[in-house]
């Protein structure tokens, strides 16, 4: 325990020596003074536990001390000694606060005891004064404790009804604020698209600090948080061996704090705290206070986010429902054009769409509608229509996305100068049945991003449109074919009748008339007149969508029969057949008499396409595609060939490039084959040949 310190003053130096010596035996460190000036001028320097003072002394008095003494400290001891006692004088002391009142000559033990006991009453004061302070903290602090509970049920209440993001994040920030009581403040936000963060919320930043502030996770304290995902107080930035920052005005102070929000193990941002209000640095309550704040708050950020998504989800299917009603009711491509732009406008923001119909038999992509805020300026003719590489496309497969859009790169190099005001162009393939059925290409304001969420909602709304259009389509043409059929059919039976007419009658002048060149013109009517009730036969059998019996049988048989009935035509032709095929092939369900005519005409087509002699490979095996077994025929011969421009015209019907021939024997093939749900490509090069492919699902 430290020595008492006393000051006695008196302006006699007897007894100033003597008292010095008296208490310093004592174990006291005293000090002595004769001039009261002096002594005023030590207590003003020094501190004392206990003076010792003469009442009567020159220009200043003891009671002067005594006052002096207790201004600067109210608990200093001050005894009053004198050699001219009164009732006046004691009580004068008392009253004006003097631990005690000696006269000369001294009592050394009297002295003793007072000196004894008036450190003692000091020291009381001193304790109760120690005693009331800690107490009056340890209220402050529970009160503050108290206020903080308070906060933190509010914060429970108001997160747990809070629904936006953003009200949730500047509810967080306002409190956490209030609370642990700081000037600025930071909600930032993980965007895990760019893997940084951006404030969600301020309190004290500059709108061009909001607005232009990005962190990188890792770097910063903030991404230092956000990447650790642990709590961080800094007592002093400047020194701080992990970051440095360029002293800002507005850090007032060099002490912040910084607490991740996390949920599940999942981190969404971080709070960051600077500027105590006090002026102090943060500690580690404030730092738990604000900890206990992020959990919940943690919690509501994550349940405003799923309610805002699912929302969100809510509004987008219903816009896609809105679409799909409405273009199913729609025939005209320009109106489905036009409701799939305000769709795609209000789901995405984009500022155009141009929409592209594939058509496989072309390998080539041709402009069915565009809508939007175009370039003021007539639309280019060279972006209608683009051919894909042959090489890059094969007909009747599926190709994948990346493929067709980096057979898309000049028309969309043509794009990115036709929108030459920065905005961003993106392709889509969409896909049906894993066959390209078109490429929608999306133009975007410039910033505007457009990640795999945003991808994955166009390919949706996009899909949806080109199934329900091609649906449309088809069954519009089912109902010309019908009509169509119905006239052939009609037709075709009227014409049956003139034709036997006409051939009875070229029969009987051809009995009368035997002479040349007659005979010869006769003969060469009866053939014109056999071909057009042939073609009248296969108007009637086209037009007749009767339905198929089928069973089930070897496909090579059928083509074993086929070739049987074909094997004049391929031995006059000279052309060599050579059949692969694979063992143990399932059964498959065909109409026979059908499939029969299917590989008639495709041997016939490849026999006319050989005239000097050729090869005819027959290949038959079994493979697995679109998830199902299919059994595929393959036709190659080594003919003539079909020129690519000719190529996506051999369907058609009525096309044909023989003098002879009617063009419907690849039209009924190609009907036959979807009858049977089949799937026919075909691919040839001049001078190489020709390759048919039919493929039946097992």
């Amino acid at each position: 325990m430290p020595q008492s310190k006393i000051l006695v003053i008196d302006n006699e130096p007897r007894m100033v020596d003597s008292l010095k010596a008296l208490l310093s035996m004592e174990g006291y460190d005293v000090i002595g003074e004769q001039s009261p000036e002096r002594a005023l001028v030590l207590m003003e320097q020094s501190k004392f536990d206990l003076i010792i003072s003469d009442i009567k002394m020159p220009d200043i008095d003891g009671i002067e001390i005594l006052k002096r003494a207790r201004e600067k400290d109210p608990f200093m001891g001050v005894i009053l000694i004198t050699g001219y006692a009164s009732l006046d004088s004691a009580r004068n002391a008392v009253d004006r606060g003097a631990y005690g009142y000696l006269t000369k000559p001294l009592e050394i033990d009297e002295l003793k005891l007072t000196v004894e006991r008036s450190l003692e009453r000091r020291n009381a004061e001193l304790e109760k004064l120690r005693l009331l302070s800690e107490l009056k903290e340890a209220n402050e602090k529970l009160q503050l404790k108290i206020a903080q509970m308070d906060a933190l049920t509010s914060a429970g209440n108001l997160l747990a009804t809070t629904t936006d993001p953003r009200e949730t994040l500047t509810s967080i920030l306002s409190m956490a604020i209030d609370v642990i009581g700081a000037k600025l403040g930071s909600v930032m936000i993980i965007d895990p698209v760019n893997n940084d963060l951006f404030i969600g919320a301020s309190c004290g930043l500059d709108k061009d600090v909001i607005r232009n502030t990005r962190m990188k996770i890792g770097s910063s304290i903030s991404g230092y948080v956000a990447e650790t995902g642990r709590p961080l107080i800094v007592e002093d930035i400047e020194k701080d061996p992990r970051f440095s920052r360029i002293n800002r005005e507005r850090y007032e102070s060099k002490s912040l704090i910084s607490v991740p929000l996390k949920y599940k193990d999942e981190i969404f941002g971080v709070i960051n705290l600077n500027n105590k209000v006090n002026g102090c640095p943060f500690d580690q309550d404030d730092l738990d206070l604000l900890n206990s704040l992020a959990a919940p708050a943690a919690v509501a950020i994550d349940r405003a986010n799923l309610i805002m998504d699912k929302t969100k989800t809510i509004n987008d299917l219903t816009i896609l429902h809105s679409l799909a009603e409405t273009v199913s009711m729609l025939i005209d491509p320009e109106k489905i054009g036009e409701e799939t732009f305000d769709s795609l406008r209000e789901l995405l923001e984009i500022k155009a769409i141009y929409w592209y119909d594939y058509l496989e038999s072309s390998v080539e992509i041709h402009l069915e509608f565009f809508h939007g805020n175009i370039p003021d300026k007539h639309f280019p003719d060279h972006l209608r229509t683009f051919k894909f590489l042959q090489r890059s496309m094969t007909m009747g497969k599926t190709s994948s996305a990346d493929r067709v859009i980096e057979n898309l790169s000049e028309l969309l190099a043509e794009y990115r100068k036709y929108f030459d005001n920065g905005c961003s162009v993106v392709p889509l393939p969409i896909f049906l049945k894993r066959t390209l059925a078109g490429v929608a290409i999306l133009v975007f304001e410039p910033g505007i991003e457009f990640g795999p969420p945003r991808r994955e909602l166009a390919l949706l709304a996009l899909t949806q449109t080109a199934a329900i259009y091609q649906r449309q389509k088809a069954v519009l043409n089912a109902t010309q074919l019908v009509t169509m059929g119905k006239l052939l059919a009609e037709i075709g039976h009227d014409l049956k009748k003139p034709l036997t007419n006409l051939k009875g009658s070229i029969q009987i002048y051809k009995q009368k008339i035997t002479e040349n060149p007659a005979g010869e013109y006769f003969q060469e009517a009866e053939k014109e007149i056999d071909r057009l009730s042939e073609l009248a036969k296969e108007m009637v059998e086209f037009s007749n969508p009767n339905m198929y019996r089928t069973k089930k049988i070897q496909i090579s048989d059928i083509i074993d029969k086929t070739l049987d009935l074909l094997k004049i035509d391929l031995k006059n032709k000279e052309i060599e057949v050579v059949k692969i095929y694979e063992s143990h092939m399932p059964e498959i369900s065909v109409n026979d008499r059908e499939m029969l005519q299917v590989f008639i005409n495709i041997i016939l087509n490849a026999v006319d396409s050989m005239d000097k002699g050729g090869r005819l490979t027959i290949e038959i095996n079994k493979v697995f595609d679109d998830g199902r077994n299919w059994a595929r025929i393959s036709f190659m011969d080594t003919g003539y060939g079909i020129p690519d421009d000719k190529l996506n015209e051999i369907f058609n019907r009525y096309y044909t490039t023989k003098k002879t021939g009617t063009g419907l024997g690849l039209a009924i093939v190609e009907r036959i084959v979807a009858i049977h749900n089949g799937r026919l490509s075909v691919s040839s090069e001049v001078d190489k040949g020709t390759n048919f492919v039919i493929e039946l699902p097992v």
